[in-house]
């Protein structure tokens, strides 16, 4: 039994550090369901939207091509709930278990993509860094509002699947077996369809994208000319097929590149109207977003940084970790596209391409691909950065920056690596250089380490909220409110935990209609005869119903788990 077991390890390569990998991947995926199993994070009508989605698809057949209210965005979580529901019955924990498949997959993808362009050790480190995490990377792990687990997941396959076709290009030639030949076009199929797909949930992948396809340009130019390149873009057409087929029949001015511009337009509104500076952007990314989106924590408040509210003393000392976490993986990033660039640009300039001995063309294809991700993660910084959003509410739109995590091997290595050699040399910038680099590599471990204990601490209050939604709607359901009126953070998610015995209509402040992402859900609460309207205590829309509907005719008035609920006679 035990030498099957080496036989099987031998084969499928599984040495100490595969083993350990998985073992830290296994304890990263159970902690995760423990946290979903006391229901944390705390839901939105976001996710409620997807519990919906995923409802229609299980039992009405319905195969929307968009995440409801979102013509852009593919709904591939709810597809991977809909099964769940039919095992496990509609609830917020099976909508979320089948987010856990995505986490794992992407730290083991993260593991292979680091041991291909470092090291073992490194990647183990890596590994175990990403188990952990801050409160907010943790619930983009496990919220299932659309696109966040498979953004991680997709951006590290799409780059270890390129890096790999890259580092192995030397066995495509003329004399290469059939064999190899069709493993290789298998990979480019796989590869292609990770992209399509990835494209079909979010745009946000383009810059990973386009990265891991200037890789493949430079070293397997050859090799994208025969069935290879056809697998690849047939595998990006399968993908991506639900985002080509919805465009092709889209009316003139509802397809997808109309629909996100018209949203950066209308985003970029509010800072036209402040007449917010450039400057604001820059901070509001480098300062506030990029360290939210790589771990820092705890946050602070928005009108701590410059430019965002009155400085003072105390705001002063909140934002200087933040800030300085921000602008050190900047600092990081540019240290490590140097010693990348250091290496291949004297390879580059001394001899063609054609010439390089096979250690010199494996050298020079991992260094790029190393600026590969280093480029990527440029790219999203400045796409951000451009956007008005990053100066309006960039504490809110961080997770826009959910592909940085890709990076972070790249942006850490120059404080792994050399440590072992300074550690021989006996001089004292030496010795202190160590000292630096080990000491930030124990911040951001700790950081990391502290912000997953903090997530667990807020346990309690997440299963607290989830019970007092269900007493919500047992509350509205025992007096008859089963079609509403109310804001939309609080629609979808009714709807949902009642399976759509209650279904609900969304209004603004001055209750017009609002936001209704699905909307039938509209036409069957106007055609209600009587009904109740449910707003959070002392809202804007509680104040205008108690000041104008209430002349009108006679309601009744609950207060029901921090909501007023006012019910026709």
């Amino acid at each position: 039994m035990n030498g099957s077991i080496a036989k099987l390890l031998k084969r499928f390569r599984i040495g100490p550090y595969e083993l350990c990998m998985f073992a830290v991947v296994v304890v990263a995926t159970v902690a995760r369901l423990v946290l979903i199993s006391y229901n944390w994070p705390v839901t939105n009508s976001d996710e409620g939207n997807m519990g919906l989605l995923a409802m229609h698809v299980a039992y009405r057949g319905e195969l929307p091509i968009f995440f409801y209210g979102l013509p852009y965005m593919g709904p591939l979580e709810g597809y991977i709930a809909a099964p769940l529901f039919h095992l496990l019955g509609p609830s917020l924990f099976s909508l979320r278990v089948g987010l856990l498949p995505l986490f794992a997959l992407f730290l083991i993808s993260m593991y292979y993509l680091t041991r291909l362009l470092y090291t073992q050790k490194f990647a183990l480190a890596i590994v175990v860094l990403l188990s952990l995490g801050s409160n907010l990377i943790i619930q983009q792990q496990l919220k299932a509002v659309g696109e966040y687990p498979e953004m991680e997941l997709f951006g590290a396959l799409i780059a270890l699947l390129a890096c790999w076709l890259a580092l192995s290009s030397h066995t495509f030639s003329a004399d290469a077996t059939a064999q190899v030949k069709r493993r290789r076009a298998i990979f480019y199929g796989l590869l292609g369809l990770a992209v399509g797909v990835a494209v079909w949930v979010d745009f946000l992948i383009l810059p990973v994208v386009a990265t891991a396809g200037l890789l493949l340009v430079l070293f397997c130019r050859r090799e994208l000319r025969t069935w290879a390149g056809l697998s690849l873009v047939s595998g990006i057409i399968i993908g991506a097929f639900p985002l080509i087929l919805y465009n092709m029949t889209a009316p003139w001015g509802q397809d997808s590149l109309t629909t996100l511009y018209k949203l950066h337009q209308a985003e970029a509104l509010p800072a036209v109207a402040q007449h917010l500076p450039f400057l604001r952007q820059v901070i509001g990314t480098i300062l506030i977003s990029l360290p939210l989106e790589t771990g820092a924590n705890p946050s602070c408040p928005l009108v701590t940084f410059p430019l965002f509210g009155p400085p003072t003393s105390s705001a002063l000392q909140c934002a200087v970790f933040e800030s300085s976490w921000g602008i050190g993986f900047l600092i990081l990033g540019m240290i490590a596209a140097f010693l990348a660039v250091r290496v291949v640009w004297p390879t580059w300039r001394k001899s063609p391409a054609r010439d390089w001995t096979f250690e010199e063309r494996q050298t020079t294809i991992r260094q790029c691909a190393r600026l590969m991700l280093l480029v990527s993660a440029g790219l999203t910084i400045v796409s951000y950065m451009l956007s008005p959003v990053s100066a309006i509410i960039p504490d809110i739109t961080s997770r826009y920056l959910i592909c940085l995590l890709i990076a972070v091997p790249a942006v850490l290595w120059p404080l792994w690596s050399g440590n072992s050699r300074l550690m021989a040399l006996s001089g004292w910038r030496e010795k202190a250089l160590l000292v630096l680099k080990v000491g930030l590599l124990v911040l951001v471990a700790t950081t990391f380490l502290l912000g997953t204990v903090r997530t667990f601490a807020g346990v309690a209050a997440a299963e607290a909220a989830y019970n007092q939604e269900g007493a919500l709607v047992q509350d509205l359901q025992r007096v008859g409110a089963t079609r509403i009126y109310s804001e939309y953070w609080t629609c979808n998610r009714l709807t949902f935990r009642s399976q759509e015995q209650i279904v609900c209509s969304a209004l603004d402040e001055q209750l017009k209609p609002g936001f209704d992402r699905y909307l039938p859900y509209r036409s069957i609460v106007r055609a209600a005869a009587h009904p109740a309207y449910v707003f959070p205590l002392h809202s804007q829309q509680s104040l205008v119903v108690q000041r104008e509907l209430l002349t009108k005719g006679h309601y009744r008035h609950y207060v029901f788990e921090g909501y007023d609920v006012y019910q026709s006679d």
